[in-house]
């Protein structure tokens, strides 16, 4: 006897087509993410030496684009750090809320080459900036080998 659509066995059959779509959608979904994570956890568990100076560039720009002065003055040295400790924080803030409105502050898109040698870094990365995101151009971030670990130390290209 076929079966009616109207009856319970039909949209039955649907009801569990539509549940194994909605199980499978849930996987894939959970495997994305699961892969984010996992190649953010590599990223940030690499402690080769190019692996600290990305972090150390990273830790830089989220300190730029958060507007934290005191990461900004634990992650810079020289010319740079001295800038940093040098301005309150009443000024800095002025200078952030400056650049935050005007989309100023660089963002990095890669890091695209790192030269170390010895206890300095060189790195090449893809810059742009919230005004123009289309608008991409290479930075230079000149680093030095602390014992508080890898440092921005570029005066000629500080932001912020």
């Amino acid at each position: 006897m076929p079966v009616d659509a109207g009856t319970p066995a039909a949209s039955g059959a649907s009801g569990s087509k539509k549940k194994l779509g909605i199980l499978a959608a849930a996987v894939v979904a959970v495997l994305v993410i699961v892969g984010v994570v996992v190649a953010v956890v590599a990223n940030r568990t690499d402690n080769s030496p190019e692996g600290q100076v990305k972090r150390a560039i990273s830790t830089y720009t989220d300190a730029l684009a958060s507007g934290d002065l005191e990461q900004l003055r634990g992650i810079t040295c020289g010319a740079q750090h001295d800038f940093y400790q040098n301005i309150s924080a009443e000024q800095f803030a002025g200078v952030y809320q400056t650049s935050k409105e005007q989309k100023s502050i660089p963002v990095v898109k890669s890091v695209d080459a790192i030269r170390i040698t010895g206890e300095t870094a060189m790195a090449q990365a893809t810059v742009y900036t919230e005004a123009d995101p289309s608008k991409q151009s290479a930075r230079t971030f000149d680093l030095q080998n602390t014992d508080g670990g890898w440092k921005v130390c570029d005066p000629a290209n500080a932001a912020g």
